[in-house]
């Protein structure tokens, strides 16, 4: 398998099983920092939610990253990210996450 790199909306795990299929990519939209940062929602691991609707769940080790990108992040609703991914062991594990700035 090749490497990836996905793009789109980080919403904790939480969150994306709370909604339906459909609905997802337009809560991802306004999906809040301070929910992302809540501890259940933190323990719960995250997904991106790319524009075309579709989800990645990122692994379990990809957590520390994402939270350090979001606590550092100005925006308050809609974090837009860049994961980079890498095959190792079988699986996607995530080797870089940053935030794509928001254009207006």
């Amino acid at each position: 398998m090749p490497n990836e790199t996905v793009e789109g909306y980080v919403m904790d795990l939480g969150c994306i099983r709370k909604n339906a299929r459909d609905e997802l990519l337009e809560k991802a939209r306004v999906h809040t920092r301070d929910c992302a940062l809540m501890g259940h929602c933190v323990e719960s691991g995250y997904g991106i939610v790319s524009d075309d609707g579709s989800l990645t769940v990122l692994d379990p080790d990809a957590t520390p990253h994402v939270v350090d990108v979001v606590e550092a992040s100005a925006t308050d609703e809609g974090i837009r990210l860049h994961v980079q991914r890498e095959h190792r062991d079988g699986a996607m594990a995530t080797t870089d996450v940053t935030e794509i700035a928001a254009t207006e």
